[in-house]
C-alpha cells in the first residue's frame, strides 16, 4: 500500500526508456563489431597481424 491508501501497481511492460536503451546498445555493439572486422580485414591485407586491439596506421 502506498502513502494514500491505493495499492501500488507493478507494470510488466517495457518502459520507453528501456527500449531506447536496448536499441542504442544494439547499435553501439553493431558498430564496434563492424569496426573491429574492418580493422582485422585491413591490417591482414598489409601483412601485419590483425586483431581487435591492434591499431592500424
Amino acid at each position: 500500500m502506498s502513502q494514500f491508501g491505493t495499492p501500488s501497481r507493478r507494470a510488466g511492460d517495457i518502459d520507453v526508456f528501456t527500449g531506447l536503451l536496448a536499441a542504442a546498445l544494439i547499435v553501439l555493439l553493431t558498430g564496434v563489431v563492424l569496426l573491429a572486422m574492418r580493422n582485422i580485414e585491413h591490417s591482414g591485407s598489409n601483412g601485419q597481424s590483425g586483431g581487435v586491439l591492434t591499431l592500424v596506421q
